[in-house]
């Protein structure tokens, strides 16, 4: 039997090592700071909407290249056509 004790305590022992590996006693202090909880929330939503205008920009700026050199290739039909879609783009 008391083999039996030894190995739970082991086991929870193990169990409490990895909890606090897992940084469960931070995140349980940071919950409780509400303020700063709406701060670090703020802050990576300013990041995300940053990060998401830079790289629709950067994509869409590659786009409209690739269509100008397909269109100085005077391609039939096709030239017409991104000419039109580029004028739109461009706002009329």
């Amino acid at each position: 039997m008391n083999t039996h004790t030894e190995k739970e305590q082991a086991q929870a022992e193990l169990l409490l090592q990895r909890l606090d590996n897992a940084g469960l006693t931070e995140y349980v202090k940071l919950s409780q700071k509400t303020g700063k909880i709406l701060w670090l929330n703020f802050l990576s939503g300013i990041a995300r909407g940053l990060g998401f205008s830079i790289g629709a920009s950067l994509v869409l700026a590659v786009v409209y290249k690739i269509l100008a050199r397909i269109i100085s290739m005077n391609i039939p039909y096709l030239t017409e056509m991104l000419q039109q879609v580029m004028s739109m783009a461009r706002g009329g």
